[in-house]
């Protein structure tokens, strides 16, 4: 008689204690592979839908039937032979890929939405299902940096930053329309990077200028005026200026270089946190404009 038309001797065992079955040998036919092992496994669980089982024997993954395997390895089908089973996992679904023309520099959540920033320009709002519910066109260039300001039922503000130095402020109404609120101007080079308030009521930008900048988020009812440092030269602008200008509140000076990354303490909102290119991470106080702390990053220098 050949080995496949063999019964042998084996015991299942699993580390998955809910699809655990008594370890006593029962005898199975040699020329069983994965599908007649798992149909074994089924019956003793009595389960309602079957569940797919992968088997291993001495750790290796049983890729034949028993019979053959135990032929290549030279083991005698009198022995009981030992078999652990785990759930077969199916290969992961892709979901739905969020597609910009162009390198996303900054994605931010909030709930079942998620917004992103690209060097395509444009600010982009999408939700779970992988629906781009509104595409926001008014930078001129490369967007670094997206947040979420306040989200209620009528309305939700965002905001976006990037290298034409300026930050816009977005609002989306229920019914879907979307305007800029105004633009920030003050900067004198790209923005790296802005935080919103805890509380909403101001927003944080970081830039290549080195310095920081604090913007109240209400609407200006007409421009503001803009400190008269001499602007870096830029491109030619080409679009038409049908929106508000504000102006900073507060700003934040005294790193050496770019400042490339910031955040707003939640339990203070007073309080700012700041790094940059100066290898240094800093903590304002905005009330009083100083910089409270300041750790310093060991500097290497390559030969």
């Amino acid at each position: 008689m050949s080995t496949e038309q063999e019964q042998i001797q084996i015991r299942l065992i699993t580390k998955q204690k809910q699809y655990a079955v008594k370890d006593a040998p029962i005898l199975v036919p040699a020329a069983f592979k994965r599908y007649g092992l798992s149909e074994i496994v089924n019956s003793l669980l009595d389960l309602d839908k079957p569940i797919p089982f992968e088997f291993l024997i001495d750790g290796e993954i049983l890729r034949t039937s028993i019979a053959e395997y135990l032929t290549e390895q030279q083991l005698s089908t009198e022995n009981v032979i030992t078999i652990e089973y785990i759930e077969s996992m199916l290969p992961p679904t892709p979901l739905t890929s969020y597609q910009h023309d162009d390198w996303i520099s900054s994605v931010q959540g909030y709930d079942s939405l998620f917004l992103t920033g690209s060097y395509d320009n444009m600010v982009r709002l999408w939700n779970t299902s992988g629906e781009c519910t509104h595409t926001l066109i008014g930078h001129t260039e490369a967007v670094k940096s997206v947040a979420f300001g306040s989200v209620t039922a009528s309305s939700t503000t965002l905001f976006s930053a990037g290298l034409d130095h300026i930050a816009l402020a977005w609002q989306i109404n229920e019914d879907g329309d979307e305007e800029v609120l105004y633009e920030c101007r003050g900067h004198q080079a790209a923005i790296e990077s802005l935080a919103v308030h805890p509380q909403k009521s101001y927003f944080a930008t970081a830039s290549a200028d080195a310095t920081i900048r604090v913007w109240s988020t209400e609407k200006p009812m007409e421009d503001e005026v803009v400190s008269q440092e001499t602007p870096a030269k830029k491109k030619k602008r080409t679009e038409t200026k049908n929106r508000l200008t504000k102006a900073q509140s507060v700003t934040l000076s005294g790193h050496v270089g770019p400042v490339n990354a910031i955040d707003y303490d939640t339990a203070d909102g007073n309080v700012i946190y700041s790094g940059g290119w100066d290898h240094s991470i800093r903590s304002w106080d905005v009330e009083q404009q100083v910089n409270t702390m300041t750790k310093v990053n060991h500097i290497y220098i390559y030969i």
